[in-house]
């Protein structure tokens, strides 16, 4: 796996994560850990005879965010999510939020760069008479095999029924399905050591985001460290990665 290859992969788990995350937040009424809102969309919606149309909008969000983390089938969850990210940001915009149209912006560049990624394979949508389909994708050949991709999906489609009833359980079939999710990372490739560094810093950086408010009314202290070591942790590794991808490449070229 080259530099690039892990740069992609991490926006795809981010990704993922962050539109799981936010549909399961809305399903759940707000008690989901996630990174962005509006967590009560359901709620809001409801006076309006809107209340299908934001279950629609959380479940939408959940299966997206699940086929970007199955890797498999990420291609066509990060095409789904071209006209979603767009969509929040015009919202975001129409509705004058301070900063949140920014952080839209850079959810939907890196929804491009993910998918600009693929372009040997997605240019005859563009280019159809002069372009010849090239399969697999790279993400496919990268990351073979459909059992754990199925797995990582049907977890979080239990979890859009799940997040109606228990928060524990919901949270607890979420994080499963994290951990499918890196596993199958993991088990598809063989990856150098700081990348599994900065991989292992990201899954506890989620488990934080997704446990940090149940903990929070557990115990007697705030638990906000366990986010913020590991989201530390793994900006830490990744300058660390990229110190080394640059310092490999110089040798590599001073070699030639």
């Amino acid at each position: 796996m080259t530099f690039k290859d892990f740069n992609v992969l991490l926006i795809r788990l981010f990704l993922g994560y962050v539109f799981t995350s936010s549909g399961l937040c809305k399903l759940t009424e707000g008690h989901f850990g996630q990174l962005i809102g509006p967590p009560l969309l359901i709620e809001q919606l409801t006076p309006h005879g809107l209340r299908t149309f934001g279950f629609f909008i959380a479940v939408s969000q959940v299966t997206v965010g699940a086929l970007v983390l199955s890797q498999r089938y990420a291609v066509l969850g990060l095409i789904m999510l071209v006209p979603m990210n767009v969509g929040i940001l015009m919202v975001t915009i129409s509705q004058h939020w301070r900063g949140t149209p920014y952080v839209d912006a850079v959810f939907t560049t890196l929804n491009v760069l993910a998918l600009l990624y693929e372009w040997p394979a997605l240019k005859f949508l563009l280019l159809p008479e002069h372009t010849t389909i090239q399969l697999p994708l790279t993400t496919n050949r990268l990351f073979p095999g459909r059992t754990l991709p199925l797995m990582i999906i049907g977890f979080f489609g239990i979890c859009c029924i799940t997040s109606r009833y228990e928060i524990y359980l919901t949270s607890t079939l979420a994080t499963v399905g994290y951990g499918l999710a890196f596993y199958h990372v993991f088990r598809s490739q063989r990856l150098p050591p700081l990348y599994r560094l900065v991989l292992i810093l990201a899954f506890f950086s989620i488990l934080g985001m997704t446990w940090i408010s149940l903990l929070h009314k557990l115990m007697p202290f705030n638990p906000f460290f366990l986010i913020t070591i590991p989201t530390l942790g793994t900006a830490f590794m990744y300058l660390l990665t990229i110190g080394w991808a640059l310092f490999f490449k110089k040798r590599l070229i001073k070699n030639i």
